[in-house]
């Protein structure tokens, strides 16, 4: 009678087993099992060295995710030190590092330079360094308001400009030179502040002493006498 029983036993443990293993192979089919893992063709590719392909003109959200999508590192810098770009959509890429075609290496890093929308529309419009030279502050600044991250100014006492103004009196790069994205851009403002001494003093500052406060201030267009 036990070997009877043990026998009857064989079929359902075989049944018993078959569903424990179709349901492991189901469990790994859904949520992956086993160490090793198929390598797609697509992993094989970005896992090796490969050119980096050419991503000028092309949105900072696009090239973010080529670059990416290839393996590599990517990482951003504007026209200036301080550009910022609220809106990856809206900004596009004008130079990269490494160029175009250099080979690089699965997890290497590829700099993505890029411009706003305004930035571009300047350097499109003006190809080459307008001349500026002679008008006054407020009309340089409205020009390279859009590029003003790579604009420096300084300011000089010039006998040349009139009585109480400021004008533009040096710049760099010259008049009809070429124009390249991020260059920088100098201005050299001069102004003139006259003096209104009597006793023939040649002073390019006019300063008002305040006999009360003992306080100095200088009279022009910006600072109240």
């Amino acid at each position: 009678m036990a070997r009877k029983s043990s026998v009857n036993l064989v079929g359902p443990l075989i049944v018993v087993l078959l569903i424990v293993g179709g349901c492991q192979k189901l469990i790994e089919s859904v949520f992956g099992g086993g160490d090793e893992k198929p390598v797609s063709d697509a992993q094989t590719v970005a896992a090796s060295p490969i050119p980096l392909p050419s991503l000028l003109k092309k949105t900072l959200v696009e090239a973010e995710y080529q670059v990416e999508a290839l393996g590599f590192e990517s990482t951003t810098n504007g026209i200036g030190d301080y550009s910022y770009c609220s809106d990856r959509s809206d900004c596009f890429v004008y130079r990269t590092m490494p160029k175009a075609g250099t080979v690089v290496q699965p997890g290497g890093e590829v700099m993505l330079w890029f411009v706003t929308r305004a930035e571009w529309a300047f350097y499109k419009k003006h190809r080459t360094m307008p001349n500026v030279v002679g008008w006054s502050e407020e009309r340089a600044d409205a020009l390279f308001e859009p590029v003003r991250d790579v604009v420096d100014s300084s300011r000089r006492k010039s006998t040349s400009v009139p009585v109480g103004q400021e004008r533009v009196i040096r710049q760099s790069p010259k008049p009809g030179a070429r124009l390249r994205l991020g260059q920088k851009i100098k201005l050299v403002i001069g102004y003139n502040y006259g003096s209104t001494s009597s006793s023939g003093g040649s002073g390019d500052v006019d300063v008002n002493i305040d006999r009360h406060r003992r306080e100095s201030r200088f009279c022009s267009r910006r600072w109240w006498c």
